[in-house]
């Protein structure tokens, strides 16, 4: 990723991220992206939230073929996808010095139609990202189902990342008030499965326990 291609933080830019390995891992960590756009159409603005997975020096995004957002990207439209990681609400002294503490993923760019012969790789990168182990476990994918899906690669060249961390930055006069400060953590995890009412006496598999 050259200096070129990387969009630089403006407001906070001592909060930039520049280590590839700590990007890749906000978008590993995550499910839902925000894909955000103009409608070449109606030329109104959209924000939509979206499964993804990375793939190496890509993100894959995929949708029905019919939906608006998917035939606008298959435009070749201008698009910016928001990860956000929130890992903690920041209790400041004051409701002005509160904060969160996040890590952040800007990516821009076009976004290109994966060709048939390429959906098959990409749909099995995208199903294990959320339930691991699941493409060779579930029924396989019909050819109905396959050309009713759309698939759209968007590079990691150009992206912006951003976090913050530790504890609240309170005004040095707020300092000395007897009023508690600190962090309210917030963590993000699977649950035990819970197994559907038709599914029932079918052992839940080795890959989601």
């Amino acid at each position: 990723m050259t200096n070129e291609n990387k969009f630089h933080v403006q407001r906070y830019s001592a909060r930039e991220v520049h280590e590839r390995a700590a990007i890749e891992k906000v978008l590993d960590n995550q499910y839902v992206a925000h894909v955000g756009f103009i409608d070449p159409d109606t030329h109104s603005p959209f924000v939509i939230p979206m499964g993804f997975a990375r793939d190496n020096n890509r993100i894959l995004i995929h949708g029905s073929s019919g939906s608006r957002i998917m035939m606008s990207l298959a435009k070749g439209i201008e698009i910016c996808v928001t990860v956000t990681q929130l890992n903690a609400i920041v209790v400041a002294r004051s409701a002005f010095n509160s904060s969160m503490n996040y890590e952040s993923v800007m990516i821009f760019g076009q976004a290109r139609v994966l060709s048939d012969d390429e959906k098959s790789l990409a749909l099995e990168r995208i199903t294990e990202k959320l339930i691991p182990g699941m493409w060779s476990y579930a029924r396989p994918m019909t050819k109905k189902e396959s050309a009713a899906t759309l698939i759209v690669e968007l590079s990691l060249d150009k992206l912006s990342a951003k976090a913050r961390t530790g504890e609240p930055s309170d005004d040095e006069e707020d300092v000395s008030l007897p009023i508690w400060a600190g962090l309210l953590p917030l963590e993000t995890k699977l649950g035990a499965p819970i197994t559907a009412t038709n599914a029932a006496g079918i052992e839940v598999p080795s890959h989601l326990l």
